[in-house]
């Protein structure tokens, strides 16, 4: 589904596209790149998104990972065969996806991930240039990264997991959810730390989720929706 010209979404549960997260397609002219994958179930579905658009899939010559959950990279190992195409991910998601995935049960096999980032670069792929940006503070093991580009005149913000439109009943009726589990008030003050930063620095025109509804218009305005929030939560656990 075509969201602007040259961006696409061609996975996510939402859109009833697959069965995984919000899986995002920037055409950079002459190659494609992806922004997460989801699960191994999700992959030939994807395919299958990328040929409606008539685009090919064997021009996908990046796979980006926003952090290493499962529903987000499970399927990294299956999409890098059928796309043939490289991964790029955090240092800390690399290892993850390298060596961990495997040593759980019913876990995908490791894939190797070619393209290991900090959060501070900038890529370029054919006509543009992505901005990848450190965000810690949604996984606990850290490697969270969001991906900024500008496309048509306008900031377009991939957030993975650090930052959804807030809508109500996402994610079990929170309208933004960081973490699984109780954290710990530094961990909050992290986390938002990376959305503040994201606010002050980017202010993107667009925001293009993990999973849930996109925002097209002032995405920046998410940002602050989830800023306090998060501030919310950070309060309440300094008291408990």
């Amino acid at each position: 589904m075509r969201i602007l010209d040259g961006v696409y979404i061609v996975g996510g549960a939402g859109y009833n596209l697959s069965g995984g997260c919000n899986v995002y397609l920037i055409d950079a002219g002459g190659e494609l790149l992806l922004i997460d994958i989801g699960s191994e179930d999700d992959v030939e579905l994807v395919e299958e998104n990328i040929r409606s658009e008539d685009l090919n899939p064997k021009d996908v010559s990046v796979l980006f990972i926003t952090h290493p959950h499962m529903d987000h990279a499970g399927g990294a190992v299956r999409a890098k065969k059928l796309f043939e195409c490289k991964l790029a991910a955090h240092k800390i998601t690399a290892e993850i996806i390298e060596s961990r995935f495997q040593k759980s049960q019913n876990r995908p096999p490791a894939a190797h991930v070619e393209i290991k980032l900090r959060g501070s670069e900038s890529l370029t792929f054919g006509d543009l240039e992505i901005q990848v940006l450190d965000t810690p503070g949604h996984t606990r093991e850290g490697g969270d990264l969001c991906y900024l580009i500008e496309a048509n005149g306008k900031s377009i913000l991939f957030t993975g997991d650090v930052a959804f439109k807030c809508e109500r009943g996402l994610m079990g009726g929170h309208p933004v959810t960081a973490w699984i589990g109780k954290r710990s008030p530094k961990e909050i003050e992290i986390y938002l730390n990376s959305l503040r930063s994201l606010l002050e620095t980017v202010k993107p025109d667009i925001l293009l989720p993990g999973h849930g509804l996109l925002a097209l218009r002032e995405g920046w305005r998410e940002l602050d929706e989830c800023i306090r929030i998060v501030a919310k939560h950070l309060e309440e656990s300094r008291l408990t």
